[in-house]
C-alpha cells in the first residue's frame, strides 16, 4: 500500500467536506509529537450554529508513516465549555473508533464520533433542574388523572385481582357463616332451660290447670256416687218388690193346695 498516496487522498477528502473547519496546525503542536510530519485541526461543533453553542472542541491530528495500518496521532481539545473529565469521555469514543477502523481512513469517522459525543453532551446541559416538590405534584396529579381514567371506565379484570376478589370474598363468606353458627349455637343454649321468671309463669299456669281438674275429678265422683247411690235405692226397691212378688206367688199356691 502507498500509505503517502492514502493520506493524501483523505486530507483533499476532509479539506471538501469541512471547508474552513479544516486547517494545518503552525503553531501549539501537542507535546511529544514529530515535527518532520505536519499536523491539522478540526473544529467540531454539536450543530451547524456554532456561534451559539455551549460546548466546542478541535481535533488535532497526525498521519504516522504506515497510517492507515496503523492509528493515527490525534488529541480532542477544548475550546469552549468543557473540562479534562470531558475531554477524557471523549476520548474514550474516539479511540473506539480508532481501534474498529485500522486499515481504513478514519479520521472523519474520528470527526463524526466526536460531534456525536458533543450533542449528547449538549443535550444534557440543556435539561432544566427540576425542583422536587413540582416534580412530586406532577406525579401526584398523573397518578390521579390515572386513578379517574381506570374509575371511569371500570377495573380490568386479570387472573391475579380476581384471585385476589376470590381470597377476599371467601374469607368475607366464612367470618359470616362463622357468626351465624355462633348465634344459632346461642339460641340452642337459651332453648335448653327457661328464665326464673318463665319457670315462675309456668309453675303457676300448671297450679292453676291442676286446681281446674282437681275441681272437675271432684264433680265428677260426687256424680258417680250420687249414680251408684241411685242404683243402690233402685236395687233396693227391685228386692221388695220381688220379696213381694214371691209373698204373693206363695199365697196363691197354699191356696190351690187347700181346694184340692
Amino acid at each position: 500500500m502507498d500509505y503517502k498516496a492514502e493520506q493524501e487522498m483523505e486530507l483533499e477528502a476532509l479539506e471538501a467536506i469541512l471547508m474552513e473547519d479544516f486547517s494545518e496546525l503552525v503553531d501549539d503542536v501537542p507535546e511529544g509529537w514529530s515535527s518532520s510530519s505536519p499536523c491539522y485541526r478540526i473544529l467540531i461543533n454539536p450543530t451547524e450554529e456554532a456561534a451559539n453553542e455551549d460546548y466546542k472542541l478541535e481535533l488535532v491530528f497526525s498521519h504516522t508513516p504506515a497510517y492507515p495500518d496503523e492509528a493515527p496521532l490525534y488529541k480532542a481539545r477544548s475550546i469552549r465549555g468543557l473540562g479534562s473529565a470531558d475531554l477524557a469521555d471523549v476520548s474514550v469514543r474516539l479511540a473506539e473508533q480508532v481501534e474498529a477502523n485500522i486499515g481504513m481512513a478514519m479520521v472523519y469517522a474520528l470527526v463524526a464520533a466526536a460531534q456525536d459525543w458533543l450533542r449528547e453532551k449538549a443535550a444534557a446541559g440543556q435539561e432544566v433542574p427540576v425542583d422536587p416538590a413540582a416534580a412530586r405534584k406532577a406525579a401526584d396529579d398523573a397518578e390521579e388523572r390515572r386513578l379517574a381514567e381506570i374509575r371511569s371506565h371500570g377495573t380490568m379484570v386479570t387472573p391475579q385481582t380476581f384471585a385476589e376478589w376470590k381470597q377476599r370474598f371467601d374469607a368475607e363468606t366464612a367470618l359470616q357463616r362463622s357468626r351465624l353458627q355462633g348465634s344459632e349455637a346461642a339460641g340452642d343454649k337459651k332453648d335448653k332451660g327457661p328464665t326464673g321468671k318463665h319457670f315462675f309463669r309456668q309453675m303457676e299456669a300448671t297450679a292453676a290447670e291442676k286446681g281446674i281438674e282437681e275441681q272437675e275429678e271432684g264433680d265428677i265422683d260426687d256424680e258417680e256416687e250420687y249414680e251408684e247411690n241411685g242404683e243402690m235405692a233402685n236395687g233396693d226397691l227391685d228386692g221388695d218388690e220381688d220379696e213381694d212378688g214371691d209373698d204373693d206367688f206363695l199365697d196363691e199356691y197354699l191356696a190351690d193346695k187347700a181346694g184340692e
